[in-house]
């Protein structure tokens, strides 16, 4: 790797040198044939080279060119206009407003294309849109963006990364995440999530066969393309500051807490005495609390009441945010670049918790020739946090701030930690129990490119990522975790563990444009690739040491647990596209893909993956062109296939774990091989709409689209004859299909103002249709069933509280009403599964000059979520020791009550009762802008306006909120559910399924500032 970046840097001094020819200086000014305003952001281009500029402020621009030049006007919204230098020295141009929106060039595999000539199912995010958001995680900002995409944060940790399902889940057991590339490389999701928005040129998801085919054994799930900012030259550097600063806090629960004086009459009512009351009782020689009268208590709970604390207050703060980012891009023909600096850090709103990243970028392309090229991208990012333990336990902040009664405080009058009713002080853990990780991201690539003849590109890149994990995690020697786990006669334990991550990927591609008989066009595309992943592991574990301020290994007195690991695999393709349009009307583009991975079995080592999709633009017949009010209108349709690879290295092979016999070594069979193993595959078809109406002012996208994936990876249970208890095997299908849309519409269009509302909506059905034997595979609360969508829930049947004597009821298998509860009732909850239904989002943008005000609403629906949460603050009794909600206390007391909840017996049960609708809306974001007004800056010297198509101009101010309001009509808390928790088991990692305890979702208040001269 540093002798790849040392060659770059060598290249840049070699071509540097600009070409030395007769120039002439032209100026002059770009303006709207419209209403002859000035046009700021013009791109001024010398065809045929990559030399150029802008216009400023007040549309001016002045450019030093060969006599013999022609001048390309090109900005977005606007018709491309070319015009001679001959011996102009003055050119002033009118530029006039086009249906610009199909010129638009989208990044899609192994190229670009322009959207007018897409048959494939891709949105387009420009980067510029997400910049302002103000979350570290690049996954999390595009949430509401694009229709067919949920995304969902796993939860408000800061950094957390988020969960992004296209189309619906894709897979049981070999993961649903969508492929993450990088400026044309495959990445981690690691890699992907650290990019910051502020490198970013635009974003490309790619939601069809049509598009993602071209990816074979890892497009099945959808593949997001990520294009960092490319060097642009210019006649000078450009500089770009933004700078951020917010503040954060816990969203509001919809529910209250008891306060000290509820929950001390709610243990009396149910005849329980805390340890305080209990102390007590045995004072004044009451024998219990059932025993003593209200006013024998009230002393008691008069001292405890005063000492009351609100625990969501006590580990709970403010949190903190900040971002500083500085840009520099310039260059001349022969070499630009682009560098940018990102530090980023943010102070949790749990204490304890904290996030730091500093990123570099830099971008080089190089132009020594106009038959040559070379470039390359390097993004190189350091991060450190502070974690809390996210575990459904005594060590757990997000459970005890719930949990912790409020007559407890959190020390004790002597100042010692108060151990609580749990023995436990969460404080104490917070402080003694630390744990953090260190991650170090290197993400380069690098290539070469020569056009031997016209139209042929020929392109050589090599692409590395690298990641380094560490962390650790020590309970220092006299804390309370350490008297409860460790041992006394070596106090103290640490852990150190990590990872290394190496993943090599070399493309070669070839494509080659021309025209046959003047309106044929066609492009072809051809290349190879080769990918190689090595990964590496330790684990270290010691306890005995001197001393709480030392905790490497060194120190301590006995290891425990010395291990490491290493594994790896390779993937080689081959593949090939043709693209073919008619006068730009019929279009038509078929690829294939060959894989080949190391990761399956040697009878099943390769597949052939292929697309075909068709195209028709409308507008462009005959007989549309006296339709005015149509802009544009295009139909689409697609049909491929792909696959998924994401499975363990050695799943198709036997397997054997080695150690001792007595003295002797020994080796065991741990796993059966399967050499017919193989990747899923999906089949999918899309048809699809695109229209621009009525001068653009309304633009919309629909989508219908339905995916089979067949030869699922489940493990099969086998005969203990075998000496096995399973296998992996291709032996399930499951069906995605749905609706999705994506309009705008401006209600107000001057050249002042602008009102533009935009909704997107996203309809999924998922279904397994077959498994093998059409068995009901067990998942904890959930199920795999044929004719149910994936996780359908499994569970009792809640049917109310008896009025007559308060027993809890349910239904048994037969749907009778029992107060008898038996596991053996449990059924499956038809239709009921964690995955939305429905999802999407509404912005309004309004501006007026140099203001602007926008708002994002996010909505979802059809899912549903088993809130253990809930269950836990309304126990009927089973937690009485523990803090409960208000709503607890509305129990059966006596015949004829009417209540929710059943008398406590001390007992609940896992049913439908917790199982709530996860339907909500939420105000994702609102954020108010100011740009300074152009004859101020021209004043100042800033004047300068930014190059059509990049991300920042002039100076502006905002403001933001995230996370404002949100309503939820049945679900008890935030309804935007990730993980449970960080239990580690597949019900709390399985996104949505269950809500346990885990770090509360954030909102936020930003302020920042944009500068670009």
């Amino acid at each position: 790797m540093t002798k790849f970046l040392f060659s770059g840097w060598l290249l840049a001094l070699l071509f540097c040198l600009p070409a030395l020819a007769q120039e002439v200086t032209v100026s002059g000014r770009v303006t709207s044939s419209d209403d002859g305003s000035a046009l700021p952001g013009v791109s001024v281009q010398v065809k045929g080279t990559t030399r150029g500029t802008s216009t400023d402020a007040s549309g001016n621009y002045r450019i030093n060119v060969p006599g013999d030049a022609q001048l390309v006007f090109s900005f977005i919204g606007f018709a491309n206009q070319e015009v001679a230098v001959g011996n102009q020295t003055t050119i002033n141009v009118a530029m006039q407003a086009s249906n610009n929106a199909l010129e638009e060039v989208v990044v899609v595999g192994y190229g670009t294309q322009k959207r007018a000539s897409l048959t494939g199912a891709i949105a387009n995010i420009q980067g510029r849109e997400l910049v302002n958001v103000p979350m570290a995680n690049l996954g999390n900002q595009l949430q509401g963006q694009v229709a067919g995409a949920q995304i969902t944060n796993q939860n408000g940790r800061p950094g957390a990364p988020a969960f992004i399902r296209i189309r619906g889940v894709g897979s049981l057991n070999a993961g649903s995440d969508p492929l993450y590339v990088v400026d044309g490389i495959p990445v981690t999701a690691d890699a992907y999530q650290a990019i910051p928005t502020t490198a970013i040129e635009q974003i490309s998801v790619l939601k069809d066969a049509s598009s993602v085919s071209i990816y074979g054994s890892r497009g099945s799930n959808g593949v997001i393309l990520v294009t960092t900012r490319k060097p642009s030259p210019t006649e000078g550097p450009r500089v770009e500051v933004n700078l951020r600063y917010g503040i954060s806090e816990k969203t509001p629960d919809n529910f209250e807490l008891m306060s000290s004086q509820q929950k001390l009459q709610y243990e009396y009512d149910l005849g329980y005495a805390n340890s305080y009351v209990a102390d007590y009782l045995r004072t004044r020689n009451i024998a219990n609390i059932t025993s003593a009268r209200p006013a024998d208590l009230q002393p008691i709970w008069d001292q405890l009441n005063a000492q009351s604390v609100n625990w969501l207050d006590v580990l709970l703060r403010q949190g903190k945010q900040h971002t500083e980012t500085i840009n520099l891009s310039g260059g001349s023909e022969k070499l630009s670049y682009f560098l940018g600096l990102q530090n980023y850090g943010e102070q949790g709103i749990n204490n304890g918790s904290d996030y730091r990243r500093q990123i570099g970028t830099l971008n080089l392309e190089f132009r020594p020739y106009k038959w040559l090229r070379a470039g390359q991208t390097v993004n190189f990012s350091y991060r450190k946090e502070n974690l809390l333990r996210d575990r459904n336990n005594a060590q757990s902040p997000f459970r005890a701030m719930y949990t912790y009664n409020p007559y407890e405080p959190e020390f004790n009058p002597d100042g010692s930690y108060n151990l609580t009713h749990q023995g436990f002080s969460i404080s104490e853990a917070i402080a003694n129990n630390t744990e953090n990780s260190r991650t170090i991201n290197g993400l380069a690539t690098g290539y070469v490119g020569i056009t031997p003849i016209e139209n042929l590109d020929i392109r050589s890149t090599i692409g590395l990522n690298y990641i380094d994990v560490a962390r650790e995690y020590y309970i220092k020697p006299g804390s309370i975790l350490d008297q409860y786990v460790g041992d006394p006669n070596a106090p103290g334990n640490k852990t150190d563990n990590g990872s290394t991550t190496f993943n090599y990927i070399w493309t070669n591609t070839a494509q080659y444009n021309f025209t046959l008989a003047g309106r044929n066009n066609f492009r072809l595309l051809g290349g190879t690739e080769f990918t190689k992943n090595s990964f590496k592991s330790y684990l270290l574990t010691s306890k005995g040491f001197p001393s709480g301020n030392v905790s490497t290994q060194d120190n301590a007195s006995t290891p425990l647990q010395t291990t490491s690991g290493k594994s790896d695999w390779a993937l080689y393709s081959l593949f090939a596209r043709l693209n073919y349009d008619f006068d730009q009307k019929y279009l038509l583009e078929a690829s294939v893909r060959r894989d080949g991975s190391s990761r399956f079995g040697a009878n099943n080592r390769y597949g052939t993956f292929w697309a075909l999709g068709l195209g028709w633009n409308l507008k462009r017949e005959a007989f549309m062109k006296d339709v005015t009010f149509i802009d544009n209108l295009k139909i689409r349709a697609a049909v491929g296939t792909a696959g998924n690879f994401n499975i363990g290295n050695y799943q198709s092979l036997g397997l054997y774990g080695y150690g001792s016999y007595g003295t002797s070594s020994s080796a065991v069979p741990t796993q059966l091989a399967n050499p017919d193993l193989t990747w899923e595959r999906s089949q999918s078809t899309n048809l699809g709409l695109e229209f621009d109406l009525f001068n653009q002012r309304l633009r919309g996208v629909v989508e219908v689209y339905n995916r089979d994936t067949k030869d699922l990876l489940l493990f099969v249970p086998l005969s203990n004859v075998t000496g096995f208890s399973s296998r992996l095997e291709n032996v399930g299908t499951m069906n995605n299909r749905g609706i999705e849309a994506d309009l705008a519409y401006d209600l107000v269009r001057t050249k002042d103002v602008r009102w533009t509302l935009r909704g997107n909506i996203t309809l999924n059905r998922n279904r397994i249709t077959a498994l093998y034997n059409n068995a009901e595979i067990p998942n904890g609360l959930s199920r795999y069933v044929v004719g149910q969508p994936i996780d359908v829930y499994f569970l009792n049947r809640w049917a109310g509280v008896n009025p007559a004597n308060g027993d809890a009821q349910y239904l048994n298998k037969n749907g009778e009403v029992t107060n008898a509860f038996s596991s053996g009732d449990a059924v499956t909850l038809n239709g009921k599964s964690p995955d939305p239904r429905y999802y999407g989002s509404i912005f309004n943008t309004v501006s007026y000059k140099g203001l602007a005000l926008s708002a994002q609403l996010y909505y979802s629906g059809g899912n549903y979520i088993y809130n253990n949460i809930w269950q836990t603050l309304v126990s009927d009794g089973a937690n009485r020791a523990s803090q409960q909600a208000v709503f607890a206390l509305d129990y059966w007391k006596q015949a004829g009550d009417n209540s929710p909840n059943p008398r406590p017996t001390g007992v609940s049960r896992t049913t439908d009762r917790f199982l709530q609708k996860g339907d909500f809306i939420r105000l994702r974001n609102v954020t108010l802008s100011y740009t300074l007004p152009t004859n101020l800056l021209n004043r100042i010297g800033m004047g300068r306006a930014t190059t059509a198509g990049s991300q920042y101009g002039g100076v502006s101010f905002f403001v933001q909120g995230q996370n404002l309001f949100y309503r939820a009509a049945e679900y008890k808390g935030d309804p935007e559910v990730g993980i449970g928790s960080g239990e580690g088991n597949a019900n709390a990692l399985r996104g949505g399924l269950i809500s346990i305890f885990s770090y509360p979702t954030v909102r936020s208040y930003t302020a920042g500032l944009n500068i670009a001269f």
